[in-house]
């Protein structure tokens, strides 16, 4: 009997539920626009990350929006989102009219998040805004490989839920220029150590920048007196198996709600129940903006929708199929303890029901 009930309590292991716990927690729905449009390199793993962000998002009050369509470029339609979010996007990723509707959002107080290959957008024809929006671009990478990415920042959302030295699989990604040379803050670094380098960019500055943020993003550069929003970049996130780990969706749910913050947008008003009004920023760049009080405050962007009630955990989604998925392994964190559960396979379950009735048959 107590054979059978260990079995049971293992099994139970493997339909673990993901702990979707969020470091930050709007009481307000904020929306955001997911856009993975590529004109370039297109990485497999962007089905696996946009259903992992639609499966997180509820649990931090946060809804997605997902399109590769540039006609939802648009003033009227951006207008309805707190945060812009782009993933994996590469090269020319927008038209002219696109690109006025994106610069005229930021410049009204828009929210920016981009992650990994998002920095590869615009690399053939550099576009400032939008480099400046992000905070640098793209220069090369190595050959994949298992790499430490070493913590910059704590006390900050998308670095509480992370080991100080987070070993995993992944693209180590070397910049053209030092976003901090912007006013950005880094978050992690990498070990130079831990991998192998084919050429170093001494432009982008040291240590070598892998995740960071700006207070205040481009958008007022574009259009002097504009109010400056917030902006998020990640380069980590290649991998199908990246993605599927519970603190690497952390870290970037955690960089997400970090942007929400930015009292610029609708959903901001959310944190302020005490009767306050939030101070926005204008300014031209994390340098040179100023403090200014507006009353009433009235930003023109974003959702002041209620947020539904949390829903009930999910199980672990099973892992996306892909080249990248094999050989990518899941990441080595204090943290997380349900990675090895992700993707259990098919004949798994088969060997656990046959050997489960084997253990019940010679039981009783």
């Amino acid at each position: 009997m107590m054979l059978a009930v260990s079995f049971m309590l293992a099994l139970g292991g493997l339909v673990a539920a993901q702990d979707f716990s969020p470091d930050y927690k709007n009481p307000l729905l904020a929306k955001v626009l997911l856009y993975t449009y590529t004109n370039g390199f297109r990485h497999d793993s962007i089905p696996t990350a946009i259903d992992q962000l639609k499966a997180w998002g509820p649990y931090y009050n946060i809804s997605f929006d997902a399109t590769e369509n540039q006609k939802d470029f648009t003033e009227d339609n951006l207008a309805k989102y707190d945060a812009l979010m782009f993933v994996h996007t590469t090269e020319n990723i927008f038209n002219g009219s696109a690109q006025d509707a994106f610069s005229d959002y930021l410049s009204k107080g828009g929210n920016f998040i981009g992650i990994h290959a998002a920095s590869v957008a615009f690399v053939s024809k550099t576009w400032p805004p939008w480099t400046d929006t992000l905070g640098s671009s793209f220069d090369h990478h190595p050959a994949r490989q298992t790499a430490t990415f070493v913590k910059q920042a704590t006390g900050h959302p998308a670095t509480n839920p992370t080991p100080d030295r987070w070993t995993f699989d992944e693209e180590v990604y070397s910049f053209s220029s030092d976003p901090r040379s912007l006013g950005a803050k880094l978050l992690f670094s990498v070990d130079p150590t831990s991998y192998k380098e084919n050429s170093v960019v001494k432009e982008q500055g040291d240590p070598h920048p892998i995740a960071w943020y700006q207070d205040y993003a481009a958008g007022a550069i574009i259009k002097p007196g504009g109010v400056a929003g917030r902006s998020f970049f990640s380069s980590l996130g290649h991998n199908n198996s990246t993605w599927m780990d519970d603190t690497f969706m952390k870290h970037v749910m955690g960089g997400l709600a970090w942007t929400l913050a930015s009292n610029t947008t609708r959903v901001a008003s959310g944190l302020y129940t005490d009767g306050t009004q939030p101070t926005v920023r204008l300014g031209a760049s994390n340098t040179n903006a100023s403090a200014v009080a507006f009353s009433p405050w009235t930003p023109v962007l974003g959702s002041s929708q209620t947020a539904p009630p949390p829903p009930p955990p999910k199980p672990t989604p099973t892992q996306s199929a892909g080249p990248e998925s094999t050989g990518g392994g899941a990441t080595t964190s204090s943290t997380s303890s349900n990675s090895a559960v992700v993707g259990a396979p098919a004949g798994t379950w088969a060997v656990a029901v046959v050997t489960l009735g084997a253990i019940l048959s010679a039981l009783f």
